[in-house]
């Protein structure tokens, strides 16, 4: 099931899958890891680009 998402970011709202968005929370919780949130497309990039 597709829900909007709007972005972290910059406010963008875009269509994400449910099932997969549930599946990354578990995944998180599983390996004990950090969830800062969903980023559209334009802004994970950015970000990715500011760490290397």
């Amino acid at each position: 099931m597709d829900i909007q998402m709007e972005c972290k970011n910059c406010g963008q709202v875009r269509l994400a899958n449910l099932d997969e968005m549930i599946r990354v929370l578990i995944d998180t919780c599983d390996n004990d890891s950090v969830y800062a949130g969903f980023f559209c497309q334009d802004c994970a990039d950015e970000l990715l680009d500011d760490d290397f």
